[in-house]
């Protein structure tokens, strides 16, 4: 048996590792886009041993060396495991992308098409578009028995619908002919579908944006996270410069439920708020910078909040106790520290911000830091970014609660 036979079959072996892989990607990959409100269909597979041998000795045939061993060609052959984002809206393409960089370790990225790569026949359209990332699973989002499956690497196709279809029709047409080779005349079809196809991409893109100013024009209600979402992107870009905002969005889903709960789910309520946000460049997304606006000093608000959300992490009671403690002092001290910042400045609205308490030289460098600690520590409790020990969550309850008496004190409240 030559290398390659013997390639695929200990590759066969490894079938049910790589099909188990993609089902875990795809399964993170959809949950994080539906809660970022990218709308998509998300499948995966492992390569087929047919297409794979044929793979192989096509890349064999090409090489100025053959392959030594199956080292050699499991290291030179990257998409074993598969992961295919079908986009409705090919627009979404560098949002799903900003996505994808967020949950999990790039290796390399291609761009399609790709102006090195001359096509296979002589077409008037420019074929494939899409975008693939080569990539890992990252440990801290796998359980203890799903670890093993960080190894496996992943190739993740990212295209419209629309585009996914003719690619697999252009493929298997063409490498994969079942009586022989194209003719002419079927190229030429080949080709006036891809047309055709790229046609179908503009008139998506352009559904999409006259949705987009129909929610802007009407003031209206959003139906889902979706309307959510496509609202939140065209405010920062028209509001932003990229290099001023990350656009990392977070889970609009959970936003969008908020602000259903709390009577404000449509574009005229949301827009105060909006306004008043000052998008900082931190370990909070998009998503939770907006919750921050909402429910600041605002008990109900974080209430409601604190039902909404899914708690990923095993918490005990007592460690249970002392996080609730710890919110109630802040939201106190944070309702003190919003109404100050407010006295003392006409455009100050909502929540505080702490560069603006510094300019405004009411309080000094201790109280400053001892702020700077605090909201870091709440950050982590109401966004589920970690939980620290319980004996460091006491301490800093104490110490909000002394620097709250200590600030009704100095202000008179």
């Amino acid at each position: 048996m030559d290398l390659v036979s013997q390639f695929i079959e200990n590759y066969k072996k490894k079938i049910p590792f790589y099909e188990a892989a993609g089902r875990l990607a795809a399964a993170q990959l959809e949950s994080i886009l539906q809660s970022a409100g990218i709308r998509a269909m998300v499948t995966s597979r492992a390569k087929s041993p047919d297409r794979l041998k044929a793979k192989v000795t096509r890349r064999n045939a090409r090489r100025a060396a053959p392959y030594k061993n199956m080292r050699e060609i499991y290291d030179d052959i990257a998409d074993l495991c598969g992961v295919r984002v079908s986009l409705y809206f090919p627009g979404d393409r560098n949002k799903t992308g900003d996505v994808i960089a967020d949950q999990f370790e790039i290796t390399s990225i291609r761009h399609f098409p790709e102006q090195s790569s001359p096509p296979t026949y002589n077409r008037r359209f420019s074929g494939y578009w899409a975008t693939h990332y080569r990539a890992l699973l990252k440990e801290d989002t796998l359980t203890h028995a799903q670890k093993r499956y960080a190894s496996a690497r992943l190739e993740i196709q990212v295209a419209s619908l629309l585009m996914h279809a003719w690619s697999e029709v252009e493929h298997d047409l063409i490498y994969k002919p079942l009586q022989g080779s194209l003719s002419e005349e079927e190229f030429a079809i080949i080709d006036e579908l891809n047309g055709l196809v790229l046609s179908g991409e503009i008139a998506l893109e352009r559904l999409q944006s006259a949705g987009n100013k129909r929610l802007l024009n009407n003031k209206a209600a959003f139906d889902s996270q979706y309307d959510l979402a496509s609202y939140l992107y065209n405010y920062l870009s028209s509001n932003f410069r990229k290099e001023d905002v990350e656009l990392r969005m977070g889970d609009v889903e959970l936003l969008y439920r908020l602000i259903s709960r709390l009577e404000m789910n449509s574009v005229k309520a949301i827009e105060p708020v909006m306004k008043s946000v000052k998008f900082e460049k931190d370990k909070r997304n998009i998503s939770q910078q907006i919750i921050d606006q909402i429910i600041t000093g605002n008990e109900m608000h974080y209430q409601t909040y604190q039902e909404l959300r899914t708690v990923n992490h095993e918490i005990d009671e007592k460690a249970s106790l002392a996080i609730g403690n710890f919110l109630d002092s802040w939201v106190r001290l944070e309702n003190l520290l919003n109404l100050i910042a407010s006295r003392n400045s006409q455009k100050q609205r909502g929540a505080f911000h702490i560069n603006s308490l510094k300019r405004m030289n009411l309080l000094d460098s201790d109280c400053i830091g001892a702020i700077v600690s605090l909201r870091k520590l709440r950050n982590m409790l109401i966004h589920d970014i970690e939980i620290p020990e319980t004996d460091i969550i006491l301490k800093r309850t104490k110490e909000a609660q002394e620097l709250l008496r200590k600030l009704e004190t100095q202000f008179k409240f």
